[in-house]
């Protein structure tokens, strides 16, 4: 939330006379008396166009500081005037009507301002958009000339509007055709929002509570957007389509505040201006937080470039450009175009105000001085014009400075310098300037008062000379002019009490010579020392002038260096900034590709890890199987092993005693029946291994086919069983 801010209500101008609100532009057929302070119509002029009142852009041009514009538009007769009275503290600082007819034509400003921290809040009031006399272009051209000159638009309506109302608000979809941002580009209105001002719609005379589809209550800035502005959908747009859409993508900023109605009283409203205490708490309550909310949110009117603010002044010269080109209909009020033109008014007056400034300032401190003649030479022990033009130039440059810096480029800054610095002090190939004509008028002022000194000083030696006593000699004339001289160099002043005394020099030498004639006196030796002293003192002026020439020239000549090379270093400064920002730009966007670099590789090694991990597991667990398996088979197979065995050895006994029997019948037999039956035995074995354990089953068919190699052998030399037939 926004901090508090003290504002303090200040007047404009010095005239105690001025009514509590003037006419800043007027429909073309009325006009305003300023000894009146009234309006009054033009007869037989009809409204085409609109006029700025040179008296209020004068008050609005006086304000130095940015300004916040806070301007009020809507409907005629919905109170737009007395919400602007209450935000000073009062309830008829715009006149109020009671009628039909609408009380407010073209735009009004407030003479009074609220002021708060070298920011200075100005209140518009705006005819209404459905006012009886005007026209839909008339409408047009007061919205655009409202939104382009205010810092928050304030558009108040007497009820909640329905969604299909909208459309009577067709001129803010007009704004898409009626303003442009560049002077070279298209119909821009994408970037409308960088410039326009923030929005606030106030709903006045609210007795219900705002509510969604579902009928839930909802605040009033959701009810605007989610309710008012909500657009049908429909796949061709419907008029009101258009101006919700335009409203919400054209202004940066949009909010949404209700007031309840003031009284239910007639009488009451009737007077509304003397009734305040009379008036519903609830609605003075709402009123209180209304204005509490935008002396603490309204910003400083934007100019045309990132963290440029306009002051009085400019805001004078922007609406005079945006009036012009309203009133034209082959032309569309451009941004681009307005903010250079109040800008170069702007620079232009500030120029003006600067030379009168330093006319000004050299008058008061010539005057401090002692008044005209005086010294030029900088150096002087004495006051000196130099010194003082000096002191004024560089007081007069830092405060252009000051007033152009929010608002000018490092280029324009310097142009404005250069033509400061030529305006005053002229240039190298035209050297005319103020400084000039006041060295020439000090000059002129010194010739004459140095000529009137020097008669003045010689009138009592002329009488000696016009009618001499005896004992005034030659001698005695040279004595005089020696103090004549000396009491003239001491109280000469200005650049010509030299130029002035070789002059006045010639007219001595004529006299000395003519009174050396009366008195008989013709040494040739002494004329030629005085001819001698004459030009010793002749070339001494020569050579005091020629310096204080080269002394003049050198101090422009450095004044002029100091100049441009206080202006280089400023553009170097101004690079080195450029160079620093960017060279921070790059390592902070290296320092971030890095971390986001480290990050990466710190999630691919703990992925890696993870796999790593995760692999290990599965090939332990795999050789744990196998290992498992691997013991299941040999344990099987030892069982199975162990199984035969015990059943081969069975199957043994069994045909051992079938063979015993059967030599009992018949003796030699027996050794080869039991060979054979041995062999199958274990072949068998082997067979059933090897279908159950390959690995056991190969090592169980090599055993029996040894078995069976040892058989055979032991078979072959085994004896012939004799035959038992008869």
């Amino acid at each position: 939330m926004a901090a508090q801010r003290n504002f303090s209500v200040v007047p404009l101008g010095q005239d105690q006379s001025l009514p509590s609100s003037v006419p800043l532009v007027l429909p073309n057929n009325l006009e305003y008396d300023v000894g009146t302070h009234t309006v009054r119509r033009r007869p037989g002029v009809e409204r085409t166009s609109l006029a700025v009142v040179p008296e209020a852009v004068s008050l609005l041009a006086g304000i130095d500081d940015p300004v916040a514009v806070v301007a009020v538009t809507g409907p005629c007769r919905s109170g737009k005037s007395y919400m602007l009275s209450r935000l000073l503290g009062s309830s008829n600082a715009f006149q109020l009507g009671h009628s039909m007819d609408p009380e407010t034509f073209g735009v009004w400003m407030s003479t009074q301002v609220l002021k708060c921290a070298g920011l200075t809040v100005v209140l518009l009031d705006t005819e209404g958009i459905d006012a009886v006399e005007a026209e839909a272009q008339n409408d047009a051209s007061l919205l655009v000339l409202t939104i382009l000159s205010c810092s928050l638009l304030v558009f108040n309506t007497t009820s909640v509007p329905k969604q299909g109302q909208l459309e009577k608000l067709r001129c803010f979809a007009e704004l898409a055709e009626a303003v442009r941002v560049w002077r070279n580009g298209d119909l821009d209105h994408q970037e409308f929002s960088c410039h326009f001002p923030d929005l606030l719609w106030l709903l006045r005379d609210s007795t219900l509570t705002p509510t969604d589809a579902e009928g839930n209550p909802m605040e009033p800035r959701r009810y605007l957007t989610e309710r008012i502005l909500k657009e049908s959908g429909k796949f061709m747009p419907t008029p009101s389509d258009i101006v919700s859409r335009a409203i919400k993508s054209f202004f940066p900023s949009l909010d949404c505040r209700t007031l309840p109605p003031p009284s239910s009283d007639n009488s009451v409203m009737q007077s509304i201006e003397t009734s305040q205490d009379r008036l519903d708490p609830k609605f003075n309550q709402a009123m209180d937080d209304l204005i509490k909310n935008i002396l603490t949110t309204v910003k400083p009117k934007q100019g045309f470039g990132q963290g440029k603010t306009v002051t009085g002044r400019q805001l004078a010269g922007l609406m005079q450009h945006y009036v012009t080109a309203l009133n034209d209909p082959r032309a569309l009020p451009t941004l681009q175009t307005a903010w250079d033109a109040a800008l170069n008014m702007l620079v232009e007056g500030t120029l003006r105000e600067m030379q009168e400034r330093y006319v000004e300032e050299m008058r008061q401190g010539i005057e401090q001085a002692g008044g005209m003649p005086l010294e030029e030479d900088p150096t002087s022990s004495s006051p000196s014009l130099m010194s003082l033009h000096q002191a004024v130039f560089e007081g007069l440059l830092d405060t252009l400075k000051g007033r152009l810096h929010a608002f000018c480029e490092a280029a324009e800054m310097t142009q404005a310098v250069v033509e400061l610095t030529a305006s005053i002090t002229g240039t190298q190939d035209d050297s005319r300037g103020i400084l000039s004509s006041l060295l020439a008028e000090n000059r002129s002022s010194s010739e004459t008062f140095c000529n009137q000194l020097v008669r003045d000083l010689y009138q009592p030696i002329g009488d000696k000379v016009a009618s001499a006593p005896d004992n005034y000699d030659i001698k005695a004339l040279d004595s005089d002019l020696e103090q004549l001289k000396a009491t003239y160099m001491e109280k000469a002043r200005g650049p010509s009490k030299h130029k002035v005394y070789l002059q006045f020099a010639e007219f001595l030498e004529r006299q000395k010579s003519g009174f050396a004639a009366i008195k008989g006196y013709q040494e040739e030796d002494y004329q030629l020392q005085e001819q001698t002293r004459r030009r010793e003192a002749e070339v001494a002026s020569l050579q005091e002038e020629r310096l204080q020439v080269e002394r003049q020239v050198a101090l422009s000549m450095r004044e002029q260096q100091d100049q441009v090379e206080m202006l280089m270093a400023e553009f170097g400064r101004e690079v080195q900034n450029l160079r620093e920002e960017e060279r921070e730009r790059r390592e902070a966007t290296l320092r971030d590709l890095q971390a986001k670099m480290e990050e990466t590789a710190q999630r691919n090694v703990a992925v890696l890890q993870d796999l790593s991990q995760r692999q290990e597991q599965a090939v332990q667990q795999q050789m744990e199987a196998l290992q498992q398996q691997q013991r299941q088979q040999m344990q099987g197979m030892m069982d199975m092993a162990k199984a035969i065995q015990e059943r081969n050895e069975k199957l043994a006994r069994d045909m051992k005693e079938q063979a015993e029997r059967a030599s009992q019948k018949s003796p030699g037999i027996l050794d080869n029946v039991l060979g054979s039956v041995i062999d199958i035995v274990k072949q068998g074995a082997s067979l059933v291994l090897m279908s159950k354990f390959p690995i056991a089953g190969t090592a169980a068919v090599v055993g029996a086919t040894s078995a069976g190699a040892v058989t055979g052998r032991s078979g072959k030399t085994a004896p012939k069983a004799p035959s038992t037939k008869p």
